[in-house]
Parts: C-alpha cells; structure tokens; sequence
C-alpha cells in the first residue's frame, strides 16, 4: 500500500489564533501564560499562526515598516515565552523561528515554525477595504509549501482579515469579502522564508488569476480574524445587557445560555445563504461569545472559573473572531480516502487586559500530501468548489488599486502620527525649533 492511501498518514500539526490587540501593546507575561491553552498536549505544533488586527495605532498601522517592528516583536517574545512554559522547557533558548511577520495597514499575520527549513516557495498578498481601500481593515495572505520527510509536502494559504464592524453592516461585510477575494493577490518573494515586517508588494509572477487568488485548485485555505459577525442587526436596548445577555450561570436549557445567541450569528446566516466565505468550514462553536467585554478584572480566568463575563452595554455579545477552512477537495478525497483535516480544539482563550474581544484558537492536524492539480474532467465536475469555480473574479487593476492606496496610507499615516500622536508631536517641534535656531544662526552669518 502506497503512502497515499496508507490509513498512517503522516499529518502537519497547526496551531491558529486570531486576536483583534485593540490598538495596544500586547502584555508579553499575560499572553504568554494562555497563549497555548488551546493545545489538547503538551506538544507543540509544526506551525504557530497568528491573525492579529488593530495590531497598533492607525498612525503607525498605516505606515507600518519599522513603526511596527515592536508591536511584532512582543508577540515573538510572547510565543517563545508561552512555548517554554508550554514544553517545561528549562533553557531560555528559542522554539521557534518566524517565518514571516506582514502586514497589511492595521491587519497583520504571523507564522512561526519549529523548523524553518521545511517551508518553501513564499508568496504574500494583501488587500484594503477601508475608506478609499486603504488599510483600516482589510487582509494580508501567506502561501507556502511545507515540505516533511520522504519528500512528502502540502502548499498552504492563510489569510488574516477584519472586515466592517456595527451590527447592522452584514451586507457590507459581505462586500469586504468579496473585495478581499477579488484584490487579495499572491505574489513571489523568491521561495525563502522571511522576516521582512514590510507589507509592500512583490511582483506578480506569470501565473494564472486563479492560482493567484486566495482560492488555488492545490492548496489549503485557513482565514482567520475579526470577522466581525453579530449575533443582531441593532444595537441593545437599554436593560438587554441585565436581561439578555448570556451570564456563566446559565445552563444549555436556559434561554439565556449562550447557545440560543448563537442561534442568531450572522455569519452562520450568511455562509448557509453563499453571501459571504463560500465554502469554507467552521468547527462547532462551543465557547462563548469573544467581544465586547469591559476592560476589568478578573482577567486570564478560564470560564469554568468565572461567576460573570463583564459585557459592554452598547454591543450584543457576538462571536466576531473566527478561524474556518476549506475541506479537503473532492479529487484528493477519491484517490486518498484517508486524508482529511481534522480541527483537534477550537476555543476562546481567556480574556487579556489590553483588549476587549477574546483571542480564539484552533488546533488543526492537515494531511502532509500534495494537492494535486484537478484534471480538465474533475475541472467539469468540480461542482460549487471554490478552489475550481471560484465566487468572484480576480480584479485586473488589483495592484494599481493596491499602489494608490499605499500612497493614501502613508500620506494619511505620517499626517496622523505628526498631529495626533506624543512622539510624532515632539518630532514635529524639534524640528520647528531647529528651524527656527537654523533660521537666526544663517542671519547672524549674514550681518557678520
């Protein structure tokens, strides 16, 4: 029996999370102590992927390059940290290596891997669909190959996102992700990994717009993000939070158990109706909701330590972060019945003291085989596949959009950080009083 069909496949052991930072550094000891609470063992993943969003202040978010690198750099702290602690490792050495750190305007993805030689052929993409589609939210993407022992590889694409937020904005977050699919467009980096935290684009190789797009016939798809699905089209009433919203107390039979709000999720709605993630799958949702909670202790308690969850007022409770996937393609599954991914946990973390959503993790073991290019029959008989028949055409002028918006985000960005922010405030008057002492020092030269 050959390794395709062997019922032992040898399988890659992910690790997602997505957490919206709320625009803050992260807390490197807080997250570091749960980061990795939603393992089912001691060990750890090949990958570690992280989705973040509201990674930083807009200004710095916008202009992004160095102006993120220490936002980035406390998460890389925070993993290694949370991966020692994890493993009862006894050295301070590192566990993993970052593979990459990207992104796009406030939007940013992480990949960590234990062993960095295994990963190959690099491609990034982004996209905007904020205000004039710019980066206030949007998606950055990562592809690669990961190749194991005996040969054996899978290709992999990722996809961190945050689409619209306020209740009533179902259809256009659907509109977000729809632009996201028609702009988000990988592009090569040369095949080696990097640490490069630039979000700018790379040359588009000569391949096709669907191999480009986010749907490819022989990859894997994961997105993961702020999603920003409700579980209401309107705001709460003035009493729902004391009436309404789900409390630990409340037991599966109660109407007020949080199963019952999660019987209103939009994003379930919309995914059921094709409006919106077309073919992508979810885990049962088993947690709570991740946002909107006040930012008060107790914070890092699990649930079952809890005797409230401290809502916001104005907001209903919502599952808005959420990581999906694509199944495993039919013409895989006909010549390798075994291969199928399987998500081993899928849960919310405990909430940490800088934001106000909760991070949500997903544990996923993916078969280590190649997706193979589907044949001109299997292309007919693909059916409502994404990956064959993708739901929205790539956009031709994607990377002419993409450059304008680029310059609208440093311009908006450099524009904000000297106006609004401490530091770009003191730049901008130590730079007036050097004009200034410029100005008096050539006219002393002058009457001299």
């Amino acid at each position: 029996m050959n390794s395709t069909t062997s019922s032992i496949m040898a399988a890659l052991n992910l690790y997602l999370v997505t957490f919206n930072c709320g625009r803050s550094y992260i807390d490197i000891d807080a997250v570091s102590s749960q980061l990795f609470t939603g393992l089912t063992s001691p060990k750890l993943p090949d990958l570690i992927i992280l989705s973040l969003q509201e990674i930083a202040p807009i200004p710095h978010s916008l202009i992004g390059g160095s102006f993120l690198v220490p936002y980035f750099t406390r998460f890389y702290h925070a993993v290694q940290k949370g991966a020692r602690k994890h493993s009862n490792a006894t050295d301070d050495l590192p566990i993993y290596d970052p593979i990459a750190a990207r992104n796009l305007g406030m939007t940013g993805l992480m990949i960590f891997a234990k062993n960095p030689s295994c990963i190959q052929d690099m491609e990034f993409g982004g996209v905007g669909v904020g205000l004039a589609e710019m980066g206030s939210k949007g998606a950055v993407g990562l592809r690669f190959k990961y190749h194991g022992e005996g040969g054996k590889f899978t290709e992999l694409t990722f996809v961190a996102a945050h689409l619209a937020a306020m209740e009533w904005e179902v259809k256009r977050r659907n509109e977000d992700w729809k632009n996201i699919v028609r702009g988000l467009v990988f592009s090569s980096t040369g095949g080696k990994a990097t640490t490069s935290l630039s979000a700018e684009e790379r040359p588009l190789l000569s391949i096709s717009a669907r191999d480009a797009g986010i749907y490819k016939a022989t990859s894997h798809l994961f997105v993961a993000g702020d999603l920003n699905y409700r579980t209401s089209s309107i705001s709460p009433a003035p009493n729902d939070h004391i009436e309404t919203f789900p409390q630990p107390h409340h037991d599966a039979s109660s109407p007020n158990h949080y199963s019952a709000l999660f019987e209103r999720d939009q994003l379930t709605q919309e995914m059921a109706a094709k409006r919106t993630l077309q073919g992508l799958k979810e885990a049962p949702v088993t947690f709570p909701p991740t946002y909107k909670y006040t930012s008060k202790e107790p914070f890092l308690t699990p649930d079952e330590e809890l005797t409230e969850w401290k809502w916001a007022k104005h907001r209903w409770p919502s599952w808005c972060d959420r990581i999906l996937y694509l199944p495993i393609p039919s013409w895989l599954s006909r010549t390798s019945p075994s291969a199928e991914i399987r998500v081993e946990k899928y849960t919310a973390l405990p909430l940490f003291p800088t934001s106000d959503h909760r991070a949500v993790a997903a544990e996923i073991s993916v078969p280590l085989i190649e997706i193979p290019a589907p044949t001109e029959e299997e292309l007919e008989e693909g059916g409502d596949d994404p990956r064959l028949h993708p739901p929205f055409e790539v956009d031709i002028d994607w990377k002419s959009k993409r450059d304008r918006a680029r310059i609208l985000e440093l311009v908006v960005g450099f524009t904000m950080y000297f106006t609004t922010t401490a530091e770009g405030g003191g730049v901008t008057l130590a730079m007036a009083v050097g004009a200034v002492g410029a100005y008096f020092a050539i006219r002393a030269m002058l009457e001299m």
